[in-house]
């Protein structure tokens, strides 16, 4: 998956915030997709999601680790996805799910098993830190 960007680019004053270094962020309900109802479930991980990326982005976290809770984040989404398509679990509130999923470290992602013990940690790093940004903002 292409994000784009410069790995030096910096943040500046008036920017458009996390989009300069997630440009197909509105897109990742469609990577996701496997079943068209797939996609209006997915939708509603959006506004949270943007909002505790541009926590991260305020943060002033560096590009590389950005990129990480970044690309964690797109996998916890896939992987919810595809737990409720095969459950067919779409009348689940998508933010409780995020809530569930996120909860005690998190789920296993997707392919967990090919993942090394330093990406299954970054993982769960990720999840605990949405967990707290959604404890923290409701």
């Amino acid at each position: 998956m292409d994000f784009g960007g410069d790995v030096n680019e910096s943040r500046s004053i008036g920017s458009e915030g996390f989009r300069v270094w997630v440009p197909d962020f509105d897109d990742w309900p469609e990577s996701w997709m496997g079943v068209e109802e797939d996609l209006a479930y997915g939708r509603k991980f959006l506004p949270c999601f943007s909002d505790f990326l541009q926590a991260l982005y305020d943060e002033g976290m560096s590009r590389k680790t950005f990129r990480q809770y970044r690309d964690n984040l797109w996998l916890l989404g896939g992987t919810i996805i595809r737990k409720v398509s095969w459950d067919e679990g779409y009348q689940d509130d998508p933010l409780e799910k995020l809530a569930e999923s996120v909860a005690d470290n998190g789920i296993l992602p997707d392919h967990y098993d090919q993942m090394t013990q330093a990406e299954l940690r970054a993982f769960e790093r990720m999840c605990r830190r949405f967990e707290k940004y959604l404890g923290e903002s409701k």
